[in-house]
């Protein structure tokens, strides 16, 4: 047990988590991260936190071990064994998923994200008997797959009786300010502290020697601990344990390893053996540890020195090092031939029929040099944990395949294998690397992923163009070989096009470099040439490609994963086809939930939150962009979260919220910056709706003209810019706006786009002829399924009206247009509307003294209410919203009083209407190609 002088000078922090014990023992759940280097007091935090936990709590804990950081919910295992007979009653998916993950079953864990919510539920199941206590040490050096799913779990634990802590050292990048939980940060102790330290450890300490030991430890408490034993022993008989040279130059917790390993060094040989073989597994398992000892020649019996100098000790069915360091020091402090002896006597000492994962790692971590059949091993491992939801796994199995193998082609196929899922795992400067290292292949699926992986980091780093020629050479390798296969990465070429610096130039070189390819009958190479077209300015031939491809995908998307399908959806949009794409979306939505997709999730709730504002559905946008928002932090994806702000901050500019458009979504989007081009429109917008024209014309136009003229979030500013020139009575300066417009309007071919351009005529035509045009854009409105467009277009004919000196038919469309403005949450265009309606001399009604029903409630109290308004139960209201039953529970019984209400069975009766019920948002309805790409059209 670490000892208790590692919570000297902690009070601050001791203080801190047993505040968290009690809420939690209150039903207010909660995590935190404790930080600090080695020896800091971190272990020793966290085994009181344990012993505070006490007979009332159920105490789960586990440690991160370096040697088992690449597999699959190893950490997850630890933590979780023996408590999945209480897992029965979790919806079907996350079971299974749970299971996959740490009872190794045939069953694929899917998601590790849905493993997270798996454990947020079980979590939440166990603590319906009593308060959990989750403690996780070394958390540093946990595998992705259980840092993802635990730190999705504490993140949401919301109402519940659940405490998590984890403890990791400074400078790991999972746990360095992991957003959403809070920090303890374990600083040194003061020179007070430490004195005190020692005096409570050595009283009467000769000065000297305390000063000495005050100097060397540098305020790390347990160099305190072991110093003082080591240095007073030394004069006590005279010796000097350690070169006092070569320690005073260390840092404190490395001058601790060197005592662990005087100390280690000291034992006799088959305990030092026995300690290197319980070092070099994560299980804990003492019957598995002393199996494996007893292959090399050490027994149970050989524990005893180890215990005695405490080092190790024995707790149930599990063997416990005294501290991380012990463990370090044991295994580093042992030659390579102690370590791989270790590991093939713990892949021997596996129960068959156990985990394969593990058994093939200690395999590879015994071999030195090549070796065919153990590299075999680790692929079929690979193809396991890509099973159980490990990307990172499958990278670190396919490394370590391919350095175990000697054939130069099959090690380049393997490291590109390796390369591809590092960059699924989000593994950036891996991927980099490992592609690098796999040099070239003769392969063509090999040289296909290699360049789509290569093309998807040069695209992360800025540098699209690059991206773009490195997937043109590889579709011109490629495609005389499989011409299917040149055809995607055509239509990737195609798609980092539209983030090169010149995209027209980049279409036309794309099309030059790929002329004379013989890709075949073939909708994906048409659609990758539709998008070349609409860049390089053919947008009606690029229109009927693009259509072609938007119906291929969704008549073929079950072929593809359910990534894919994402990442392909939607292409139809660059037509203006929202309605179609939003039914897809909402389609996809489902399907996520229902599998439990929450990683792929956030971009399916981007598209439909884009898709929902579009449409003038704006409370719908609004809480699909937030839950968006707050599941694409959850799960680490901070691209996603600034475009989903980017949707917050556009619907706070029509709303008239200067702040909201500064700091979209509050506190849940603090330190989230929205992606610069959409902030560019939502900033235009908001001075479009508060009358600011000259400000509003600068923006659209530095938008419209710009190297981003091509995106979808341009070509519908190109109206917007048409009425701010208008208005700002620079009307000669939106003629070319305006026939750009229409040149895509008519290629689009949809209702509304027909309708938003007949409106821009009539704001630039003559007061002769503007009547015309405003009343074919209305007709073009109906039905059209914009009500904020049309609104606007009303607002607009109402402004012409009245000075034309029309007072009645003013006060009739402004009317119009004011209601239609409330409806949709556009206070500063319902402000404009109401301005007007008094210059007519009429008295508007006032604003709406307080929200609606659904204006009442929070983001996630409507997303509850919606769904138990459908008659779901609170455990199938969590499935879907990845929360547990209880802060459901919680979110309905703040809901009821809001909504004038006192039980689940009285929302029904509120409809539909009352509730703002959207499509989606009911029951369920009863190969993988790595590309890395989908339509961004803004």
């Amino acid at each position: 047990m670490a000892d208790d002088g590692g919570l000297s000078g902690r009070a601050r922090e001791l203080a801190a988590l047993e505040r968290l014990l009690a809420g939690a023992a209150e039903c207010r759940g909660g995590a935190v991260v404790v930080r600090g280097e080695a020896g800091s007091g971190k272990t020793a935090l966290l085994e009181r936190v344990g012993a505070l936990a006490g007979e009332a709590g159920l105490l789960l804990s586990c440690s991160g071990v370096e040697s088992e950081a690449a597999l699959p919910y190893a950490g997850l295992q630890v933590l979780l064994r023996g408590t999945l007979d209480r897992a029965r009653n979790l919806p079907e998916r996350q079971l299974r998923a749970l299971r996959g993950a740490i009872a190794s079953e045939d069953a694929p864990a899917g998601d590790r994200f849905l493993v997270g919510a798996a454990t947020l539920s079980l979590l939440g199941e166990l603590a319906e008997e009593r308060p959990v206590v989750v403690l996780v040490d070394d958390a540093h050096w946990l595998d992705l797959e259980t840092v993802d799913a635990l730190l999705f779990a504490a993140r949401r634990l919301g109402v519940g009786r659940v405490a998590m802590v984890f403890a990791a050292r400074e400078g790991s990048p999972a746990f360095d300010g992991a957003p959403g939980l809070p920090l303890l940060h374990l600083g040194p102790l003061s020179d007070e502290e430490g004195a005190a330290l020692l005096a409570g450890h050595a009283p009467g300490l000769d000065a000297a020697v305390s000063s000495r030991i005050l100097g060397l430890a540098q305020g790390n408490p347990l160099a305190l601990v072991e110093l003082v034993g080591a240095l007073t022993a030394a004069q006590r008989d005279g010796s000097e344990p350690l070169d006092a040279r070569e320690i005073a130059v260390l840092p404190a917790s490395w001058r601790v390893r060197r005592i662990f390993d005087e100390r280690i060094r000291a034992l006799p040989a088959p305990t030092r053996l026995l300690l290197t073989v319980a070092a070099a597994d994560d299980t804990g398992d003492v019957a598995l540890v002393l199996a494996a000892a007893a292959r090399l020649g050490a027994g149970a019996g050989d524990l005893g020195p180890a215990e005695a100098a405490d080092l190790v000790r024995v707790a149930g069915r599990r063997l416990v090092f005294r501290h991380p360091l012990v463990r370090a020091a044991a295994y580093q402090g042992a030659v390579l031939a102690e370590r791989t002896a270790a590991h093939r006597a713990l892949a021997d000492a596996a129960p068959a029929g156990g985990d394969m994962g593990r058994r093939a790692w200690h395999l590879a971590a015994a071999t030195v040099g090549y070796d065919e059949e153990v590299a075999a091993e680790l692929e079929r491992s690979a193809e396991l944990f890509r099973s159980r939801g490990g990307r990172a796994a499958v990278a670190a199995a396919y490394r370590r395949a391919a350095r175990l193998t000697e054939d130069p082609e099959s090690r380049s196929l393997r490291l590109a294998a390796a390369a591809a899922a590092a960059a699924e795992a989000g593994q950036v400067e891996l991927a980099a690397s490992l592609a690098d290292e796999a040099g070239a292949v003769s392969s063509p699926p090999a040289l296909a992923r290699l360049a789509s992986v290569r093309a998807a980091l040069e695209h992360s780093r800025g540098r699209a163009e690059s991206a773009r020629l490195l997937l043109v050479e590889a579709t011109r390798e490629v495609t005389p070989h499989r011409p299917a296969t040149g055809a995607w990465l055509l239509f990737e070429s195609a798609a980092m096009a539209w983030d090169a610096p010149d995209p027209v130039a980049a279409a036309r070189d794309t099309r030059a470099r790929v002329a004379g390819l013989d890709f075949g009958d073939c909708p994906v190479r048409r659609g990758a040439g539709g998008v070349l077209d609409a860049l390089a300015g053919d947008p009606v031939v690029g229109a009927a490609a693009i259509r072609e491809f938007a119906g291929y995908v969704v008549r073929t998307r079950h072929e593809r994963s359910l990534a894919d399908q994402v990442r392909l959806h939607g292409w139809d949009m660059l037509l203006g086809e929202y309605r179609g794409v939003l039914d897809e979306a909402v389609a996809l939505e489902q399907e996520c939930r229902a599998e439990g997709a929450v990683g792929v999730l956030p971009r399916v709730l981007l598209r439909l939150a884009r898709c929902r504002l579009f449409l003038g559905r704006h409370r719908d946008a609004y809480t699909t962009a937030v839950e968006g928002l707050e599941i694409a932090l959850d799960t680490g994806q901070r691209h996603l979260a600034s475009l989903l702000s980017s949707v917050l901050s556009l619907l706070a500019a029509l709303d008239g919220d200067e702040a909201g458009v500064a700091e979209p979504g509050g506190e849940l989007g603090a330190g989230v910056v929205p992606h610069a081009v959409s902030q560019s429109r939502a900033r235009g917008m908001l001075d479009l709706g508060l009358g600011r024209y000259d400000d509003a014309l600068r923006r659209f136009a530095a938008l419209t003209d710009g190297p981003y003229r091509h995106l979808m979030l341009a070509v519908h500013s190109l109206p917007d810019q048409v009425e701010a020139a208008v208005r700002a009575g620079r009307a000669a300066e939106a003629g070319p706006a305006q026939e750009r417009f229409t040149r895509w309007a008519i290629s689009a071919g949809t209702p509304w786009a027909r309708a938003v351009e007949l409106r821009c005529r009539a704001l630039r035509a003559p007061d002769e002829q503007a009547e015309r045009w405003y009343e074919r854009a209305l007709d073009a409105h109906e039905g059209d399924g914009r009500p904020f467009e049309e609104a606007r277009t009303r607002l607009l004919y109402g402004e012409w009206l009245r000075r034309a000196k029309r007072r009645a038919a003013a006060r009739e469309a402004l009317t119009a247009a004011l209601g239609a403005f409330e409806r949709t949450q556009a206070r500063a265009w319902a402000n404009r509307a109401r301005t007007e309606l008094r210059a007519v001399g009429a008295a508007p009604a006032p604003s709406p003294a307080g929200p609606d029903l659904a204006g009442r409630l929070t983001p996630q109290e409507l997303r509850v209410v919606r769904l138990a308004a459908t008659g779901l139960s609170n455990r199938e209201i969590g499935a879907r919203l990845f929360l547990s039953p209880r802060t459901v529970g919680y979110h309905l019984s703040n809901a009821y009083p809001k909504l004038g209400v006192t039980s689940r069975a009285a929302l029904g009766a509120l409809g539909a209407l009352d509730l703002g019920l959207d499509p989606g948002l009911g029951p369920d309805p009863g190969p993988d190609l790595g590309l890395g790409i989908g339509p961004n059209p803004g």
